[in-house]
């Protein structure tokens, strides 16, 4: 079905779109926007990472590309899609997707390691980027606020890796489509409100499965691995929570309330 597009961005412009910042704590290397970079070309404009270029001993672990910010708290249903490609060298770098949600910093998203399909031009023995990974339809309605704002942020583990690359960011809105309905009936978080053990049921938990809850100022307060009979929140304080479900391939968010 059809979603209305709220913000988009391809990244073709050559340059940083206007309202993006970067930011890198660690060091003064940073993101950038182009067709390539030091070790690979891409279809076309992207936002990328060169780690490659940052050199051996620059380490890079929080490297941050922030969206200008965007008013979403009358958006039905938001929704966040982009592409992403990593490539690695040893240890296996990070990309993370965190938002704003009026108060703090919330992951919605990770990859580690490598990403995208990689070839090389053995004419110019450089990287080609031939297709990317894609994130698709991650729920951004626990998070609506008129200064809400989005990071993507790059963590090379601490090795001289190649680098990360981003393209065509879009928030969308609209009604829930079928897949999605359906992929809701299959995901139960019960009982809530609750008071001792909350319970998960649902097709798409694996064994590594990470769930985590967090306070309402994003503040991580529990976290569990894997699927189990019940989760303990009997020691959490009464108030309202997120729980954060990460199945490896998106992150499912629930509002629950500790009684």
């Amino acid at each position: 079905m059809y979603h209305a597009q709220v913000f988009s961005e391809n990244f073709d412009g050559g340059a940083l779109p206007s309202g993006w910042t970067t930011n890198n704590p660690d060091t003064s290397y940073n993101w950038d926007v182009g067709t390539e970079n030091g070790f690979a070309s891409f279809p076309n404009g992207a936002a990328f990472f060169d780690d490659d270029a940052a050199g051996f001993n620059s380490i890079n672990t929080n490297a941050r590309l922030i969206s200008p910010v965007i008013d979403i708290s009358a958006i039905s249903n938001p929704k966040l899609s982009f592409k992403y490609a990593n490539m690695i060298s040893d240890l296996d770098s990070t990309l993370k997707v965190e938002v704003f949600n009026g108060t703090s910093w919330v992951q919605v998203f990770t990859s580690s390691g490598d990403s995208g399909t990689w070839d090389l031009d053995l004419n110019t023995f450089q990287y080609v980027l031939v297709s990317y990974d894609g994130a698709t339809d991650i729920d951004l309605t626990p998070y609506a606020n008129a200064n809400f704002q989005m990071r993507f942020v790059y963590d090379d583990a601490g090795d001289y890796s190649y680098g990360v690359v981003v393209d065509d960011v879009v928030v969308t809105s609209g009604a829930l489509a079928t897949s999605e309905v359906s992929f809701n009936d299959k995901m139960r978080v019960y009982p809530n409100p609750v008071q001792d053990y909350i319970y998960i049921r649902s097709g798409n938990l694996k064994f590594d499965s990470k769930i985590t809850v967090l306070d309402m100022a994003g503040r991580k307060v529990k976290s569990f691995t894997g699927e189990a009979d019940g989760y303990n929140l009997s020691d959490l304080p009464k108030g309202s929570y997120l729980i954060l479900i990460d199945n490896k391939k998106e992150i499912i968010s629930k509002r629950i309330i500790k009684e």
